[in-house]
């Protein structure tokens, strides 16, 4: 169909609602139901053809508004997935404690499981939630550059159900990265959750597009439930990944916070 037919064809379907609003006012003479609609890339469609629908919402809107805000932390609550700026990328979250969520954002991924995955906390507080065995050199390092562009790669939390700990650890191990968002208001987010929430970059395995609306739409329209846009993001550096061992620190990958400085931090 071309771009003229979809147009004039939702056209018509507009009017028909009119048509149908009108009829029902003058009384029950119209037996016909007329099923919501709304606009999508390919054209109107009503519910029974169109079963998932993204919300879209500005980032400006949603920092300006209470409900809107309360509406992010509902979906998160429900299994939701959510796709949202930071740090110069668009990234999906979803509630890592909810199995059907975190199975979710890796099949709209298609991800391959072969490193850990990337977890927010709202704060050092929370970090029990994710691992209960965390070298004190590590805690250290925590302390000092969250929130910022640090990700420490920490065993998970034998508590975890398994089939949430299977896909969130990389290969054979048993770790994830985590760290505290210097996005202010996503720390928020994650901080009135209270859970932890599983963060991944909004492209396609080894594909880029996580900066552009446009491919979050094509990409994930379907798999979404709200997108929050910035419109066209700038990329940024990436966080610095570290592991820490009997209080040996290991920089995995070279990030925004160079290597020199976290040694000299903790001298």
């Amino acid at each position: 169909m071309q771009a003229h037919d979809t147009w004039a064809e939702g056209l018509r379907l507009k009017q028909s609602v009119k048509e149908y609003a009108k009829s029902s006012e003058r009384g029950p003479t119209c037996s016909k139901r007329i099923l919501p609609l709304w606009f999508c890339e390919e054209g109107y469609h009503s519910a029974s053809t169109h079963e998932r629908h993204m919300q879209t919402i500005t980032l400006k809107d949603f920092l300006q508004n209470t409900t809107l805000q309360r509406e992010v932390r509902r979906t998160l609550d429900s299994g939701g997935l959510i796709c949202l700026p930071c740090n110069g990328r668009y990234r999906i979250i979803a509630d890592l404690y909810n199995e059907e969520a975190v199975m979710k954002l890796f099949q709209s991924k298609r991800r391959v499981r072969k490193a850990p995955a990337l977890v927010f906390v709202g704060d050092e507080d929370m970090l029990p939630q994710i691992t209960d065995d965390l070298d004190p050199v590590a805690g250290q390092l925590a302390s000092m550059m969250w929130p910022g562009p640090l990700t420490l790669l920490v065993p998970t939390q034998k508590h975890l159900p398994k089939k949430i700990t299977k896909q969130i650890a990389g290969g054979k191990g048993n770790q994830v990265g985590v760290r505290v968002p210097e996005t202010k208001w996503l720390a928020q987010i994650v901080r009135e959750l209270g859970r932890p929430v599983i963060v991944s970059s909004a492209n396609r395995e080894k594909k880029g597009g996580d900066t552009s609306p446009a491919q979050i739409r094509k990409n994930f329209g379907r798999e979404l439930d709200l997108f929050i846009e910035d419109g066209d993001l700038v990329e940024e550096p990436s966080s610095t990944v570290v592991e820490v061992s009997n209080g040996v620190v290991r920089v995995v990958r070279a990030g925004a916070i160079d290597e020199e400085f976290i040694r000299e931090s903790l001298v």
